[in-house]
């Protein structure tokens, strides 16, 4: 299933949206923000941990992921697939000193919430196991739902106003990180890495750090994310800033507004870049139309989509002084918005 998170084909029964209060732990008092689990909780969360998910990363990593249960007050592991869902992610097993050295950067991670990014619930730290414990979003991936699997039934194409509410999410979660961090700290931002909820809001599966990427310190530099994505300043320079991140972000809505993959080596015999084939239409309101995602027919207001175009290639440029800022690409998106014709 390639790098594609995906939701499962049978879903549980829906749940109503709402906060969740992780409830105080004795076993770490001066960390109240996550919940500590041992080994045997999730086992019997996840029944004894049977695979659901393995994200293949670009630098060769896997990533595997568990469903499982919990009771929704207590975190307690629950039976018969009631109370809330969580995805469980395993990590690598860890000498005595990373694993505290990983046992800290979870702490700091479980201090960054916001609605826009995927929550982290707990962890697990025992005998040299380590797990992650994050909410679970029923919808799965955003490259699942435009992208999809030629082998399987091609569902109903999601609607213009879904489309942008997604890149409202994203910009917003992404936005939030530039205000906090103040560098380019999401080096994995890519359609597989933006989920979405029953509702399809978006949340940024964000890790924040090297140890908690499953990444070798070895290749910590690189840029994590496919090469499609990679801004020219890193492949002349090796740096990252904040505008790194709204040059891949444009990538991805690229990929929103035409429903093709930034670089598809399967279809495009020239390997040509997506952005490199539609720049040309993507200012121009009559030209637009012949690259926006066909699926779509006319059911689209022709006026935000050619804005969507406008703000694509300042997000884009070659030039980092001349690409906006992701708390500018967010208010033009709620521009975007608010157009309906």
């Amino acid at each position: 299933m390639g790098n594609c998170l995906k939701p499962l084909k049978k879903q549980p029964p829906s749940i109503s949206p709402k906060p969740l209060i992780i409830p105080p732990i004795s076993v770490e008092p001066e960390n109240t923000n996550l919940r500590v689990f041992s080994f045997a909780e999730l086992n019997k969360a996840t029944k004894k941990f049977r695979q659901y998910m393995v994200i293949n990363g670009n630098n060769g990593s896997l990533r595997t992921f568990y469903k499982g249960f919990i009771n929704d007050t207590t975190f307690a592991p629950s039976r018969n697939e009631t109370g809330i869902a969580v995805s469980v992610m395993e990590c690598l097993q860890l000498n005595s000193q990373d694993l505290q050295e990983w046992k800290e950067e979870v702490k700091s991670l479980g201090q960054i919430s916001h609605p826009n990014l995927v929550k982290l619930l707990g962890y697990c730290c025992e005998d040299f196991k380590s797990l992650l414990v994050f909410e679970y979003l029923h919808k799965g991936s955003l490259d699942y739902h435009i992208f999809g699997k030629e082998e399987e039934e091609e569902e109903e194409a999601l609607p213009w106003e879904i489309r942008v509410k997604i890149a409202i999410g994203a910009a917003q979660g992404l936005a939030f990180l530039h205000s906090v961090k103040n560098s380019s700290l999401y080096r994995e931002l890519r359609m597989n890495n933006i989920i979405l909820d029953e509702q399809y809001n978006a949340k940024l599966f964000y890790l924040g750090s090297n140890k908690l990427s499953l990444l070798d310190e070895s290749i910590s530099t690189r840029f994590m994310g496919r090469t499609e994505y990679v801004p020219p300043e890193y492949v002349i320079s090796g740096h990252l800033g904040t505008k790194s991140d709204v040059y891949t972000f444009g990538v991805i809505l690229l990929e929103l507004l035409t429903g093709l993959k930034a670089l598809d080596r399967e279809k495009n015999q020239k390997k040509q870049s997506l952005h490199a084939s539609t720049k040309p239409f993507l200012s121009d309101q009559s030209k637009i139309r012949e690259i926006i995602d066909p699926r779509l027919g006319i059911d689209y207001p022709i006026n935000a989509v050619t804005e969507m175009g406008k703000l694509i290639k300042r997000c884009i440029k070659l030039d980092t002084r001349k690409r906006p800022s992701m708390q500018q690409v967010l208010d033009g998106l709620n521009d975007i918005a608010n157009i309906k014709d």
